[in-house]
């Protein structure tokens, strides 16, 4: 075993993103990293939450990480450095407890929506709290479970995700004898946590709870999802969503097969943390598609900057199963049909491109191929062009683009 090996692969990579990061400023674009392209979109929200408080719509942003950045009183690179630190730390602790390889490091570091880490977004914080949450959940820690699901409620609306994640674990892995109370005190952390969001905010706005109205104002409103499936800003950032999409379904399909309890599925032990992963990624999918009508702007940063996506593939890639040549062809079908829901098919362009992503998302498939030199290949061209579209994203986020 090769010693500090997570440290030094994690070290590796970072200084490798920076270096590219660097010479991209360099050679193309000089006023790059200049504090001001850090602050678009959310970051612009949460920096003025820091430092003026709550008003009219930016009640949609809850207030765990600027009260964190108001309290850490750094500026806007202080708190890209202080994410980046909180992000890595906590990847390196579930590294360690997943017995991750180099290679394996290396695949999830390089997930593009890891470029929300290093912005002043509230996905690092949200990062360790859902990591907390899961080791709590894989070593039956109680209190790790109330702490994590307290600070969820204060840092993100995704508790109303959580709560049906954490019910449909407890159901499959519970000790029934003590299920209600533990069930009951988890609603309690999610209460506490839910009244410290209406108490910041009435401080400021003397209104209680508009969080939901305010919501509707943002597109989030039960209705019917219209085909095809789009997104913000079109184009790329449709397909960046429609990978998350792809994800999500897949999660929401397995976990709807393990509950069934299908044949397929019945040998396979699927441990809690994993289930609740699944839960969320599968929750939080169908939750952007029925509340904002076909339009799943986000969906990437919900899906990729997240613990979950790293159990789920972690999971998934360390089964003893593998796919043949004819059913890696089956698959790949599959997924070049499963774009015609985002209107693949309306142009020979828009076809080629999907192809495109086809070939990408078919990598992950090629991971488990039972030849050991197409799993090797996948697996290092999977990493190369996940760096290559880190470093499209994060140009693109500083030059005032929408990622998600």
């Amino acid at each position: 075993m090769v010693k500090y090996k997570e440290i030094k692969a994690i070290a590796a990579y970072v200084l490798l993103f920076a270096v590219v990061i660097a010479a991209v400023r360099i050679f193309f674009y000089h006023e790059l990293l200049n504090s001001s392209n850090f602050l678009y979109w959310d970051a612009e929200h949460y920096q003025w939450i820091k430092e003026k408080g709550y008003e009219g719509y930016r009640i949609a942003f809850f207030p765990l990480f600027p009260l964190i950045w108001r309290w850490l009183s750094v500026g806007v690179y202080g708190i890209v450095v202080v994410n980046g630190i909180v992000f890595l730390s906590a990847f390196y602790l579930m590294a360690k407890d997943l017995k991750l390889s180099v290679t394996e490091i290396l695949v999830y570091l390089s997930i593009p929506g890891f470029i929300f880490f290093f912005l002043p977004f509230s996905e690092s914080f949200f990062f360790l709290i859902s990591a907390v949450l899961l080791y709590g959940l894989k070593y039956n820690k109680v209190y790790f479970v109330c702490a994590a699901l307290l600070l969820s409620a204060m840092s993100r609306p995704a508790f109303t995700i959580f709560i049906p994640a954490i019910l449909i674990t407890e159901l499959l892995h519970a000790n029934r004898t003590n299920l209600l109370q533990r069930l009951g005190l988890y609603l309690a952390c999610f209460s506490a946590g839910i009244l410290f969001v209406g108490i910041v905010q009435y401080m400021d706005t003397g209104e209680w709870f508009r969080f939901f109205a305010v919501q509707k104002g943002w597109g989030n409103a039960l209705q019917w999802p219209k085909l095809p499936l789009t997104s913000w800003a079109g184009g790329f950032v449709v397909r960046l969503d429609g990978v998350a999409f792809f994800v999500g379904i897949l999660a929401g399909a397995f976990l709807t097969a393990v509950l069934l309890k299908l044949k397929f599925i019945r040998n396979i032990t699927v441990p809690a943390e994993v289930i609740f992963s699944l839960a969320y990624l599968g929750g939080i999918t169908l939750s952007v598609l029925i509340f904002r009508g076909g339009s799943l702007f986000s969906l990437n940063r919900f899906i990729f900057a997240t613990p979950f996506i790293v159990v789920v593939f972690d999971f998934w890639i360390k089964q003893a199963f593998y796919f043949g040549r004819k059913q890696l062809l089956y698959i790949f079908g599959g997924i070049l049909l499963f774009w015609l829901l985002f209107g693949s098919y309306v142009h020979i362009q828009a076809f080629l491109k999907f192809l495109l992503l086809t070939l990408y998302v078919f990598l992950l498939f090629v991971m488990k191929s039972d030849q050991p030199v197409l799993r090797k290949t996948a697996t290092g061209l999977l990493i190369l062009v996940n760096l290559i579209f880190q470093v499209i994203l994060y140009v693109r986020f500083l030059n005032g683009g929408w990622v998600g």
